[in-house]
């Protein structure tokens, strides 16, 4: 559905398909639907989808990064999850597998190995190990990402390799606009809009037909409500974390 079909869209549900005499300019329409979709692209999960990008190594050596640290994401990017370096393998300690992590080393000694009480004195030492290691393989990098200026600026160590970066964008308009909770939303807006027109003055229709707009308001609220509702469920997190 592209932005007009859902203008229209819009238009016929408030009217009845034109049978009221009434409606919001399609112009107010157009600049309701471009203001709510930045908050429904940042809000709704399924707004957004997930991507990535290769920052390539080359660009440390240009003026714009030196001066600062910084790197010009798409418009589409919403959010940056993870920045990692991208390395080889841990030759220099001798493992020379591309795929080594300090979670699969980890994970490796703790859950392939037999461990009794014998040998707790053994795993703190390990466990100090494992903290040497990972300077060895140390990936992550410290990041800022501005949604509005889709700015990723690096604000830990300077990385030495290129950068892979997972990101949150934004899903095409056209499918976006397709979501049922997208154009509710919309249409609670626009009939939000419509009551504020209708009530900034007071007449009756032919026939002495009184508007009430103020019913208009209240169907308006009464579906934000249900779809802050729905969007606030639809977010909630699918893990948790435990502390000892």
């Amino acid at each position: 559905m592209t932005k007009d079909d859902l203008i229209d869209y819009i238009i016929n549900d408030l009217t009845a398909s034109g049978a009221l005499p009434f409606q919001p300019p399609r112009q107010e329409i157009s600049r309701i639907i471009d203001l709510e979709s930045k908050f429904l692209y940042r809000e709704y999960r399924d707004g957004s989808e997930a991507g990535w990008y290769i920052l390539n190594h080359n660009y440390f050596n240009t003026i714009e990064w030196k001066t600062t640290k910084t790197f010009q994401m798409p418009d589409c990017v919403i959010a940056v999850s993870l920045v990692h370096e991208i390395k080889g393998g841990m030759a220099n300690i001798g493992i020379n597998d591309p795929d080594m992590s300090f979670d699969r080393l980890m994970a490796a000694d703790l859950f392939l190995q037999p461990i009794s009480t014998d040998q707790l004195m053994y795993r703190t030492i390990q466990m100090a190990g494992y903290d040497q290691s990972k300077q060895f393989i140390l990936r992550d990098i410290n990041h800022n990402f501005n949604i509005n200026t889709h700015r990723l600026q690096i604000t830990g160590r300077t990385p030495q390799h290129s950068l892979y970066v997972t990101t949150l964008n934004k899903i095409p308009e056209e499918e976006f606009f397709e979501d049922t909770l997208v154009i509710s939303w919309m249409i609670a807006k626009s009939k939000m809009a419509l009551s504020k027109m209708l009530g900034a003055f007071t007449y009756n229709l032919i026939g002495g037909v009184t508007i009430n707009a103020a019913q208009w308001k209240e169907e308006a609220n009464a579906d934000l409500i249900e779809l802050k509702a729905k969007i606030i469920s639809d977010n909630a997190p699918d893990w948790f974390i435990m502390f000892a």
